[in-house]
């Protein structure tokens, strides 16, 4: 990695100490079977929500919460509203029939119990990220970085159950905290523990649709790297020219970041960020 983007973080107030722990924990060692390896979880974790509960119809959900930090949870409904028997806006990726998607869920945040905020488009969560440009772009990097992981379900566990959850490096999260401590008055955590499921809601919209294998990067994958595309604009590390021409392409509605153009715009993700002679220049400077 070039000596000089070093310098432009240290010129940034971000320590070498710091880019040393971000590195060494969330650095991708094997880009190229990253989607491979991402499937086998995705399988599991769909299977696990397909059979959540589920209510008779959109007014007498069933949820299921599934994370829950201090007063708040993150947590699905279901029926979603994709669900509904009347619903014909869904077209099936192998008949193309229009249809609905008998297994959406509706992801929800709650606050002590209750559910806040109305339920989020994602024009409404591309304005949340793009807010966060004005509070700190280092910790806006952190976040697209997280979300990269989190796409290939690089930072998931397994509960006491058998069932992966999602579980950020806490050294990173206090990093990021200390930056960005909310979203639109959402605490960071609860935010990107929101995004994980809407991510998931989407692996169960393809699956339902025809591609019930999970073999290409629709669904869960596309839609987190959207985001972190946003967030690469945003920080400047790519043009919105580029993003805007993703959406033309397929799959419609997503403009998925190019694996191949991630180190460029993520250049922390890249283990080979340091290496031996570069660190002992910066630290004879």
């Amino acid at each position: 990695m070039a000596e000089g983007t070093i310098k432009e973080y240290l010129n940034k107030n971000i320590s070498l100490e710091t880019l040393k722990i971000v590195n060494k924990i969330l650095k991708i060692n094997n880009l190229k079977g990253i989607s491979k390896f991402a499937r086998v979880r995705r399988l599991e974790a769909l299977n696990e929500a397909l059979n959540f509960p589920t209510g008779p119809d959109q007014n007498y959900r069933k949820t299921t919460i599934l994370y829950e930090l201090k007063n708040y949870a993150i947590a699905i409904a279901k029926p979603g509203k994709e669900a509904a028997p009347e619903y014909k806006n869904c077209t099936h990726y192998i008949t193309r029939e229009k249809t609905n998607n008998p297994n959406d869920m509706n992801p929800l945040i709650l606050e002590n119990n209750k559910k806040i905020d109305k339920d989020l488009t994602f024009e409404d969560m591309f304005q949340k990220i793009e807010l966060l440009k004005h509070s700190d772009l280092f910790g806006l990097e952190l976040l697209g970085m997280l979300l990269y992981r989190a796409a290939f379900m690089l930072d998931h566990i397994k509960d006491t159950n058998g069932n992966w959850r999602y579980n950020p490096p806490i050294e990173i999260l206090k990093i990021l905290e200390n930056r960005i401590p909310n979203v639109s008055g959402v605490p960071l955590r609860v935010f990107i523990h929101f995004l994980e499921i809407l991510s998931l809601n989407e692996d169960i919209k393809i699956y339902t649709l025809g591609r019930n294998e999970l073999k290409e990067d629709y669904g869960r994958i596309n839609t987190l790297l959207t985001f972190v595309h946003l967030i690469a604009v945003l920080i400047e590390r790519t043009s919105i020219a580029k993003f805007a021409g993703s959406f033309a392409r397929p799959p419609v509605g997503m403009a998925p970041i190019p694996k191949t153009k991630i180190f460029e715009s993520f250049p922390l993700l890249d283990p080979d960020f340091f290496d031996i002679s570069t660190q002992g220049t910066l630290l004879k400077d």
